[in-house]
């Protein structure tokens, strides 16, 4: 008797491991790439990209477009990584695609704001600090603009500096692909 449990337990184990996998919902077959609403950053070695947050019955995709009041034209992109680190990215005044050119972050400026000029920040989110911000020695290059729909499509560049020690000087590059327009935060992207 107990070897016939076992078995029948142990076909019905194997049925479900063979019938699962990652690729369930299909979506390699729907096209499900990373071509909207994206953000990736390289960074000392690491990546930096978004993640979806999910606790409590609720989730939640790390990656933020806003429109800078009053200036429309100025955006604030902002990513929380899983391991607690934030990037704000502040471009200023853009009309067109273009490149536009950083400045030196100030260390007092505060996250949640609009910078008062085109920078960078990386913020450790359990010290509430910054560990790294702009230098004037980096570029965002904006490939695709559309104010009207919130379209921010670009490259960037830049030399970080640290903040407890302006000798130590770090590159992060990166893209993104951004449509305020269709990002929604308390969906999970399809590619995650």
């Amino acid at each position: 008797m107990r070897k016939r449990v076992f078995l029948k337990l142990l076909i019905i184990c194997t049925i479900i491991a063979i019938s699962c996998n990652k690729d369930d919902d299909n979506k390699d077959d729907q096209g499900c790439v990373k071509e909207e609403n994206f953000f990736e950053a390289q960074f000392d070695g690491d990546i930096i990209e978004p993640y979806y947050n999910q606790g409590g019955g609720f989730g939640l995709y790390t990656l933020y477009l806003q429109r800078c009041s009053p200036d429309d034209n100025t955006w604030l992109i902002t990513v929380r990584t899983e391991d607690d680190l934030s990037l704000y990215i502040t471009v200023l005044d853009i009309v067109s695609t273009g490149i536009y050119s950083t400045t030196t972050g100030n260390p007092n400026h505060l996250a949640i704001d609009c910078a008062e000029v085109t920078s960078l920040f990386i913020q450790d989110e359990a010290t509430n600090s910054y560990t790294f911000i702009s230098s004037s020695n980096g570029t965002i290059e904006i490939t695709e603009y559309d104010s009207g729909y919130g379209i921010l499509v670009g490259t960037f560049t830049c030399e970080l500096v640290s903040t407890t020690d302006p000798s130590i000087k770090k590159t992060i590059t990166g893209d993104f692909n951004l449509n305020k327009s269709t990002l929604d935060n308390t969906k999970r992207p399809c590619w995650l």
